[in-house]
């Protein structure tokens, strides 16, 4: 299986959630669309002074090629948090969904200037977060992140999946930017600071809260979910099972 379809079968793992998270998630994903129209309009008419992040002005601009993908890659969240997640076909829906955009967009993927891109736009919006206190501002980071580190680690599959799994949180979604930021400014250097004084936490995949890193453990199975207890996991099992062996199989390529 190749690199692009792994991709699609952990992001479909990972994002399980009831009726109430995914209607609270449509919302947020509809406000972020608009967030990302706005930032990229107040980009494009600003003064030349402020920082890029390793991108340009011209990229930001809301008729630019990037800008415009970006955008229809948070679309395509949303258009997933609208399927019916109690329909057994979600899984394959939202593979299906996700893989047409990818497949759509195959060049720029490929693009290390659109990649750059993302990750500046995503610094952009942390910046103007009030570090991530903006639940709109988060949902949108975090959607585009995933969008930026399937180009920057499509190769790399076992840091895809660690950093994937960091951008669950809010120390993680820092330690992102920071990292795919520092060669070309110092922007997300307060940000550094202020991961560093955070606690150490990671997402149960089951019931979608954060405990301390160490607290939890792999799935035995696939080796890709964690889950803060037993209990969690078994209650998580009959979404997870469809994803289980699979996951398992593709880690040992």
């Amino acid at each position: 299986m190749g690199k692009k379809s792994r991709r699609n079968n952990r992001q479909t793992g990972g994002e399980k959630n009831d009726a109430a998270s995914a209607t609270a998630s449509t919302t947020a994903t509809a406000s972020a669309i608009a967030i990302a129209s706005a930032t990229a309009a107040n980009t494009a008419s600003s003064g030349t002074n402020q920082c890029h992040h390793g991108s340009t002005a011209d990229k930001f601009h809301p008729n630019h090629e990037y800008m415009k993908d970006a955008k229809e890659f948070v679309c395509m969240r949303h258009q997933v948090n609208l399927l019916n997640n109690q329909d057994s076909s979600k899984d394959q829906q939202e593979k299906a969904i996700q893989m047409k955009y990818f497949d759509d967009h195959r060049h720029l993927i490929e693009d290390l200037e659109f990649c750059q891109f993302i990750f500046a736009f995503c610094t952009k919006q942390y910046l103007e977060s009030n570090n991530l206190k903006v639940r709109h501002q988060r949902q949108l980071i975090q959607a585009l992140l995933f969008l930026g580190l399937t180009c920057r680690y499509n190769t790399a599959s076992q840091e895809f999946d660690k950093y994937v799994r960091d951008i669950g949180t809010d120390r993680g979604i820092i330690k992102v930017l920071v990292r795919e930021t520092a060669t070309h400014c110092d922007c997300m250097n307060e940000g550094k600071g202020i991961a560093k004084k955070m606690d150490k936490v990671g997402k149960c995949h089951g019931c979608k809260k954060e405990f301390p890193k160490k607290t939890l453990s792999f799935c035995n199975g696939c080796q890709y979910m964690k889950y803060h207890n037993r209990e969690c996991q078994t209650n998580h099992w009959h979404i997870h099972k469809i994803d289980c062996k699979k996951l398992g199989s593709e880690a040992k390529v």
